[in-house]
């Protein structure tokens, strides 16, 4: 009996919609998001100083996990979901197209991909397209996988009406299962390929001790400076495509990461350009989906090239990450290419301090994807940074910091009116958040705002995630 969630690799030749069965699988299961602070707000004041956590149900059904393109090559690197069906639990795998006999580097990458995929897979949907028959490279990847000796379901894909399946029967000559008949378009076939996909999959240890809680880390930056490059470092192999060409990356990829029997889940983002330099709707895309991964995530990595000045569109990622409440942390790669001596270390210091304001409470790390140098200690500074995200300060320290500050420095009039705080507690965690009630409490000015969140950073830590505080009147 096997432990631990089995895998399925979806794959096929370009643009028989894989990316598309991959998305309709993954969204079979549950997901809870956590209440913001708006949604606290509203159920009034005892929830507001209620310490317990919140989720509210939502459904997957209309997430994409996958970019699907009518672009062959869209997938390039293996895109990993955890999926649920009939209360079978595993792990379902995007696959680049399998192009044989590629005429480029970067596609001959992809094929190492899926071959790595197939070596992990508990089984294999091969996806075909209905509506153009049995080609040359559907014969030869199916030679492939006889030779792989996995289990493989055969899916027929794009099977939209009965025209289509009468003429789809000729996929019995590749000699493989039955044929199972699919349209992610229509999500025909679906709930049967997932019952097919349970009687088959080996059974699992159900009762192993629950894994804990999965870390998810968004690596993102400008293109090409070094994100693929310092995960396949962490990982110790060329799990992600790396290619000198910008935008090597084109989807949100997540990879499964333990370090020290901590579980990260890790998502390689495409690079991020200017929205004015986007002209290619694929790129539009993948942008919006590395967007997406910074909300979804739980720490944000932003990538800076040591080796080119911070620019406008590295500010822009940061303040995004900023305003979206994430804890992050700031990794300057390339730092093997910089000339050193005993101002080198300081000097970038305060070029990052003055060019990222908004992220000054973020931890730095220089780091060469390179040579690996310092690269384990992104996920190290993760933990710490999550942790610090995570944190519950109790309520009666907060209140003796407050009167200690309120003591020290009162805030000052607005309108010949001095706003009165009396009361603070913590109301969330991801990011801290705080309430203070008190009268006249609508006067109080951002200065003295940041005074507060400066001294409960210095008092409690929260080292890398930003703060949050919110006023109401009592």
């Amino acid at each position: 009996m096997e432990t631990g969630r089995p895998i399925v690799a979806i794959v096929g030749r370009p643009n028989v919609g894989k990316s598309s069965l991959f998305n309709r699988i993954a969204a079979s299961a549950p997901v809870t998001v956590p209440n913001t602070v708006d949604d606290l707000a509203d159920m009034g004041d005892e929830a507001m100083q209620d310490d317990k956590p919140r989720t509210v149900a939502k459904r997957r059904a209309s997430r994409r996990f996958a970019v699907v393109h009518d672009t062959p090559g869209v997938t390039r690197d293996r895109n990993y979901a955890d999926a649920e069906w009939d209360s079978r639990s595993f792990t379902i795998v995007d696959t680049g197209g399998l192009d044989i006999d590629p005429d480029d580097r970067l596609i001959d990458n992809v094929q190492s991909q899926v071959d790595a995929a197939l070596a992990e897979a508990s089984l294999v949907l091969f996806v075909v397209d209905a509506r153009t028959g049995i080609m040359p490279h559907d014969l030869i990847v199916a030679d492939k996988l006889r030779a792989a000796d996995k289990p493989i379901c055969l899916v027929v894909n794009k099977v939209d009406s009965d025209q289509f399946r009468n003429e789809a029967a000729e996929f019995y000559g590749l000699g493989l299962t039955e044929p199972m008949w699919t349209s992610c378009v229509q999500n025909d076939g679906i709930r049967e390929l997932l019952d097919h996909i349970v009687e088959i999959l080996p059974e699992t240890d159900e009762t192993a001790p629950d894994a804990p809680a999965t870390i998810k880390i968004a690596i993102v930056g400008r293109p090409n400076v070094g994100k693929s490059s310092l995960i396949n470092n962490l990982l110790g192999e060329e799990r992600m495509i790396v290619d000198d060409r910008p935008g090597t990356t084109r989807d949100a990829v997540n990879i499964r990461i333990v370090q020290d029997n901590i579980p990260f889940e890790v998502v390689d983002t495409a690079g991020m350009r200017r929205k004015s330099a986007i002209n290619d709707e694929l790129e539009s895309v993948t942008v919006k989906r590395a967007i997406r991964s910074i909300r979804q995530s739980d720490v944000a990595v932003l990538v800076l090239d040591v080796t080119q000045d911070v620019a406008q569109q590295d500010k822009t990622i940061a303040n995004f990450i900023e305003r979206q409440g994430k804890a992050s942390i700031l990794v300057l790669n390339k730092w093997d290419l910089i000339d050193k001596d005993n101002t080198t270390h300081p000097t970038f210091m305060d070029v990052i301090d003055a060019q990222l304001p908004r992220l000054g409470y973020v931890p730095r790390v220089f780091v060469s994807a390179l040579t690996g140098q310092r690269v384990t200690q992104i996920l190290t500074t993760a933990l710490e940074v999550y942790r610090e995200y995570c944190t519950h300060i109790p309520t009666p320290a907060l209140n003796d910091l407050l009167l200690a500050l309120r003591n020290a420095h009162p805030p000052p009039r607005v309108k010949g009116a001095r706003p009165a705080l009396k009361y603070i507690t913590q109301v969330e965690t991801k990011p801290p958040t705080f309430l203070i009630f008190g009268r006249n409490v609508h006067r109080v000015q951002q200065p003295y705002e940041s005074y507060l969140i400066n001294n409960i950073r210095e008092e409690f830590g929260f080292h890398g995630t930003p703060i949050r505080i919110f006023f109401r009147r009592s």
